[in-house]
């Protein structure tokens, strides 16, 4: 990569439609790099990766701490012999894996391997 204290002064014209512009400039935006920046990357076939949301940062820890705290009251319903809550809490274990699964873009089988623990 090109040190910060040189400057860039070659440049390419690209002609494009509407359209074209606004999709470059709002995919430099979900990455975090201005548009000239984007399409250098893609230019030099540098991988950019859309930068996650806050919410959905918040959503993936939520999930993880709730699923620990979950593992925590199954382990305390099978030293408990309590079928009931054990089921309870491997189907909310299997909602949470299916929460974490979409917040990361990722398949799911349907039944997690969390909830196979009975």
């Amino acid at each position: 990569m090109v040190s910060n204290s040189i400057k860039r002064t070659k440049s390419i014209k690209v002609y494009l439609f509407e359209q074209e512009k606004t999709t470059i400039e709002e995919k430099a935006i979900a990455t975090g790099v201005t548009a000239s920046e984007y399409l250098r990357s893609c230019g030099l076939r540098r991988v950019l990766t859309a930068k996650p949301s806050a919410d959905l940062i918040t959503i993936r820890a939520t999930a993880g701490n709730l699923k620990s705290e979950l593992m925590m009251l199954s382990h305390l319903a099978k030293e408990t012999n309590n079928q009931q809550i054990l089921d309870t809490v491997n189907n909310a274990i299997a909602l949470v894996d299916q929460t974490i699964a979409a917040a990361f873009n990722l398949d799911v089988p349907e039944k997690s391997p969390s909830s196979q623990d009975k």
